[in-house]
């Protein structure tokens, strides 16, 4: 038997991987997940996550479009993890806190790892396209993006991450959501 908790759950969860896959071909992948988790919870109008979310745009395509870097999504999934923490930089010495958020961001890395092959960008896109791209090549950025104007291989991939990251932060700090759970 389902409980009224879980289908609010799976509602917020939903919304999430829209937003993830939408925000995709909206911001790309870093700042797409990172404001597709944060607006799911209810900061969209944040000016803080607002201005955190800057910090998302260097981390596109596998670190400044590299993809030889984190997947931006999962980038963007770890910064929005470490911020539902609220670990303060006052308190570094809290190292329990420390390793709990870097525990939850594991968690989301090896459910992208089951599914997707890995975590860092060139191997995902091999395992998605069975070939990968550098960004930072012109004629290869290009190509990419024409692949992926027909059916962006990414959408899933963020939709994914911002589900799991929404489903993470509610289960390890449910007092971060701004959207209340009825």
């Amino acid at each position: 038997m389902m409980t009224e908790k879980s289908e609010i759950d799976r509602e917020f969860l939903d919304e999430a991987y829209r937003r993830g896959s939408d925000y995709l071909m909206r911001y790309a992948c870093a700042p797409g997940v990172f404001a597709a988790v944060m607006d799911t919870l209810g900061y969209e109008d944040d000016p803080a996550v607002n201005d955190v979310w800057k910090a998302a745009v260097g981390l596109i395509g596998g670190t400044g479009n590299m993809a030889i870097g984190t997947c931006g999504a999962m980038a963007g999934a770890a910064m929005v993890i470490s911020y539902s923490f609220g670990l303060r930089k006052e308190e570094p010495e809290d190292m329990m806190k420390m390793l709990n958020v870097t525990s939850v961001v594991a968690e989301v890395g090896k459910k992208m790892q089951e599914k997707y092959g890995h975590i860092q960008c060139q191997e995902v896109q091999f395992h998605l396209l069975g070939k990968s791209y550098r960004f930072t090549n012109p004629a290869a950025m290009q190509e990419f993006m024409t692949l992926s104007s027909e059916d962006p291989v990414c959408k899933e991939v963020a939709g994914d991450i911002a589900r799991w990251t929404v489903k993470k932060i509610l289960e390890h700090n449910p007092h971060f959501s701004k959207r209340k759970q009825k």
